[in-house]
């Protein structure tokens, strides 16, 4: 065989496993450093494309094509299986999906150079430009505009729909497998594997259907919990108000009577009980004063009702918020942030074992940029995905550092992560829209 030739395949077979180890790792949730996953991803596509090169050299091209979805499959489900949080049957999903775009292309390929498939060593290198060029449209596609609601969706539903939706691409590949590959490699059946993938497409619409209705559901869900938490923040903050103005009345009322009980005393030069007097005076002070943590009126109310929730868990609270009325972002969406937050942190909080020092520390500035840093204490080892978010243990959770993340994208926020020393560290940094003009 020529070597031109033997060069040729091995360059296509290194574009047809690159492509879909790209797919499936985007479309899985990883639990280790990107160096770990970009590392993965060179080892497992040269490995496919090395074990399919001997396969081509030997066996032949014929058993190298029935093998392709097996050397794929088995080094994909392994690594993954190890170093992403996804179920299994989420995995077969999504490798079975790649596997059958893959199909797809090279009978797009085929149609457009009008016979690829019927003759292997002709045309290799138009065929493997094809091929690239669909990968990197199905790739862009999916990374742009399904990435994050797929991920999203996977984090949040059951073991038992994914089951069911992996049996759909499983079942359809083993179908195409049958029809093009065993016994033989055929090509004479192509437009009814062709009707097939277009009843596939239809499947496909119709889960994505249900993939977005999900996610639009969970993310009102969202929305309403927020604003709920929104409106029991500001409801306690009028019932404080209530009673600190009740309070004050009785205060006021008293008022003359300690007057009157100081003067009694100094004038009898009883300095040691006027002083008592004083304090117990101040101390009902105290008691009128509402919790003002920084002067916008939204951020203040949500920062009153959570605080109080983690003061309530057992959590040494300290803050420092300089935190105008007017703000560089929208009040409730930052008031969001702050409430998923806390949240977070009363939830690692709650983890720590008993009798330990557990803290919440929240340091805000609003000049020159606007910057929050939210700090609390935690036991055992934060992972961090790909994007440098950290990654829930539990099913469910997760839902509030998504949202922190979409808010941070939506203002171009800079948005940071750190545990380090026993310290979990969320750090977001606004511009202000007075720098920004500044800047013009």
């Amino acid at each position: 065989m020529d070597n031109f030739i033997i060069i040729q395949q091995i360059l296509r077979m290194l574009i047809t496993y690159a492509f879909p180890v790209a797919l499936i790792f985007s479309m899985s949730r990883f639990r280790c450093r990107r160096r770990t996953m970009w590392l993965a991803f060179l080892l497992i596509t040269l490995f496919g494309t090395a074990v399919s090169t001997f396969q081509f050299l030997y066996p032949g091209m014929e058993r190298m094509k029935q093998l392709y979805a097996l050397n794929l499959l088995v080094p994909c489900l392994i690594f993954l299986l190890i170093f992403t949080q996804d179920k299994p049957s989420q995995l077969l999903f999504n490798i079975s999906t790649a596997i059958n775009a893959i199909y797809l292309v090279s009978i797009l390929s085929h149609f457009i150079l009008r016979g690829s498939l019927d003759n292997g060593y002709v045309m290799i290198w138009q065929d493997a430009l094809i091929r690239a060029a669909f990968y990197c449209l199905i790739l862009f596609i999916f990374s742009r505009y399904l990435r994050d609601p797929y991920q999203f969706l996977a984090a949040n539903m059951k073991r038992s729909s994914w089951r069911v939706l992996s049996a759909i691409p499983l079942l359809f590949m083993g179908l195409v497998m049958f029809l093009g590959l065993y016994p033989h490699v055929r090509t004479d059946n192509l437009l009814g594997v062709t009707f097939l993938y277009v009843i596939l497409g239809f499947v496909y619409y119709i889960i994505y259907q249900v993939f977005i209705s999900t996610y639009d559901l969970l993310n009102q869900k969202q929305d309403l919990d927020v604003l709920k938490n929104q409106v029991d923040a500001l409801k306690n903050q009028v019932d404080a108000v209530q009673r600190s103005e009740d309070q004050l009345r009785i205060y006021r009322h008293d008022m003359r009577h300690y007057i009157a009980g100081i003067s009694v005393l100094l004038k009898e030069g009883n300095t040691s009980d006027a002083l008592r007097v004083i304090d117990r005076f101040d101390e009902l002070n105290k008691e009128t004063q509402l919790p003002r943590y920084c002067q916008n009126v939204m951020v203040n109310a949500i920062l009153s009702l959570y605080l109080q929730r983690a003061s309530d868990a057992g959590i040494v609270i300290r803050t420092s918020c300089d935190i105008p009325a007017d703000l560089p972002v929208d009040a409730a969406e930052l008031s969001t942030v702050f409430a998923n937050a806390i949240e977070n942190a009363i939830h690692a909080c709650s983890r720590q074992a008993p009798g330990t020092d557990k803290r919440l520390e929240i340091h805000c500035v609003s000049a020159p940029q606007f910057l929050v840093e939210i700090a609390n204490t935690y036991d055992g080892t934060v992972e961090f995905d790909e994007k440098n978010l950290p990654m829930a243990r539990e099913p469910g959770h997760g839902i509030g550092t998504l949202s922190i993340s979409t808010f941070a994208k939506k203002y171009g926020a800079l948005l940071d992560y750190k545990a380090e020393a026993g310290m979990f560290r969320l750090r977001l940094l606004i511009n202000n829209k007075d720098e920004e003009a500044a800047g013009r």
